[in-house]
């Protein structure tokens, strides 16, 4: 244990490193943000299979970065957990000394929260890194912020995080400031149903760019093609100062989690020719089974995940990417538009557009133009080391 010395403190504040070996650690890691948001209606929680695999470094996030899971102790009671992360690869392609912090949540305690920041500085510090940023996770697909505005609303599954109000003062008090807001958008189905003269621009972008867009109708199409999703991300998104290009190891992850949430007529992709080049990702909304598992992953909540993806009529569009010289060509403005007309054929409700960084123009743009109402944002803070 690493004891700290918070100000006006009377009960001693520790932080507990989590080891993959210390089953009573993880569990408390895996248990401790139960506790914070017991009763709550909108958070969601991680899987504990998930948590476990970033506690003992399975994740692939560790084949090329460094990182530790910790635990907030206020005498012998757990208030607390964070990870804190070395994003080596990261920092070497974008020419940075960040360190991030995630997984973070504490009771409403302002002397934990310095515990917290108090290591977290020392842990980066002893690396040679410069900035501590966060909430911040293993790559553009994981949720991102703190939550400053939209308490009433749940979290989109796993890909956004949830926080009660009283995160944003506690986090701030400390001296973190704002370094990028995330704004989430609802997307009711009456708004975006397009007029016909949207439809003959549309059908001029195909014909133009000689685009065309496959319908994928079964899994192995859906495995066939996620692939080339994921190397044209990596194309499609280099000029985005959070990017990093994901490894091997990250596609195949990325390929096995789109199995698992993914309807394949949900996933759209543009080719010009033969050439995928570009994609959006929408997902049925799972949430309320999420939280009804609990964090467990058994046949169970196996089956009732299954039931809640044919039953649901609300959807997540969580993922777009387009290479730069067809950005302003219409293709886009394309890939809405048939995602548009996949979710009606499905009977959607509503739809949200998820963590929607303020500086991506054209994101932004996309989500006016779709009638979109801005529900959700979500702050990435910063501190100088």
């Amino acid at each position: 244990m690493i004891p700290l010395n918070p100000p006006a403190a009377s009960t001693a504040y520790t932080i507990h490193p989590v080891s993959p070996a210390d089953r009573t650690a993880i569990r408390e890691f895996c248990a401790v943000s139960k506790r914070i948001y017991a009763g709550s209606q909108h958070w969601v929680p991680w899987f504990d299979r998930g948590l476990k695999k970033v506690i003992a470094r399975r994740h692939s996030f560790f084949t090329h970065s460094d990182g530790d899971c910790f635990l907030i102790r206020r005498g012998a009671e757990t208030v607390g957990r964070f990870a804190l992360l070395e994003p080596k690869r990261f920092n070497e392609y974008r020419g940075t000394r960040d360190a991030r912090f995630y997984f973070f949540d504490v009771e409403d305690d302002a002397a934990a929260v310095s515990a917290f920041i108090a290591h977290a500085r020392s842990w980066a510090a002893n690396r040679g890194l410069t900035r501590l940023i966060g909430p911040q996770g293993f790559s553009g697909f994981t949720g991102a912020g703190i939550l400053i505005d939209g308490y009433d609303r749940s979290a989109a599954m796993t890909m956004m995080n949830y926080h009660h109000p009283y995160y944003r003062s506690l986090i701030e008090s400390v001296g973190f400031t704002k370094y990028k807001d995330f704004v989430s958008a609802e997307l009711v189905a009456a708004a975006f149903t397009p007029s016909e003269k949207q439809q003959r621009v549309m059908d001029l972008v195909r014909r133009r760019n000689r685009f065309t867009v496959p319908d994928l109708t079964s899994k192995q199409q859906l495995r066939e093609v996620a692939r080339e999703v994921g190397r044209i991300y990596n194309e499609s998104w280099e000029d985005h100062e959070e990017f990093v290009p994901m490894t091997e190891t990250e596609l195949s992850e990325l390929v096995e989690d789109l199995m698992l949430v993914s309807d394949p007529g949900l996933v759209k992709v543009i080719r010009r020719d033969d050439a995928l080049v570009g994609f959006i990702l929408a997902f049925p909304d799972l949430t309320r089974a999420l939280q009804r598992a609990g964090g467990r992953l058994g046949p169970l909540q196996l089956l009732d995940i299954l039931r809640e993806k044919r039953r649901t009529r609300t959807f997540i569009i969580n993922g777009v990417g387009i290479l730069p010289e067809y950005r302003n060509q219409g293709g886009t403005a394309l890939l809405f538009s048939t995602i548009e007309t996949a979710l009606r054929d499905r009977g959607v409700i509503t739809a949200e557009m998820t963590q929607i960084a303020e500086t991506t123009e054209l994101m932004l743009a996309a989500m006016h133009d779709l009638g979109g109402r801005v529900y959700k944002t979500h702050r990435i803070y910063q501190m100088p080391v």
